[in-house]
């Protein structure tokens, strides 16, 4: 037994179901889909014309652009790092181990004293 299945686009606004077609559309980093029939889509067309006019067109790449990510700190870094910290923390009388890991709360209170 054969299965068919038919799809009716209607109109997002209004319902109705003649020569709807989808419009995308991105507005604040966020992208939309909306089904419109022909008379929605002439008024979303006229309202959006003076903007279109003004606006850039972004060059052919799709999505936003990522943030370059930051550089993990290679082992040698942290342990200089670590080494800062603890020297530090034992100047200002703050309890910290020789070795293993430098608590957060030393930590924050390293970065709040204005260091890096």
């Amino acid at each position: 037994m054969a299965r068919r299945e038919i799809v009716v686009l209607a109109d997002d606004l209004d319902g109705s179901e003649g020569d709807v077609r989808s419009v995308r559309f991105g507005f604040e980093g966020a992208n939309y889909e909306i089904d419109l029939g022909p008379a929605n889509h002439d008024k979303l067309a006229l309202a959006l014309a003076p903007f279109l006019a003004a606006a850039r067109k972004e060059s052919g790449r799709r999505g936003p652009v990522a943030a370059p990510k930051a550089k993990a700190p290679t082992a040698a870094e942290q342990r200089a790092f670590n080494q800062r910290v603890r020297e530090w923390a034992k100047g200002q009388s703050k309890e910290v181990n020789d070795r293993g890991r430098v608590p957060a709360k030393v930590i924050e209170a390293y970065y709040a004293a204005g260091l890096r």
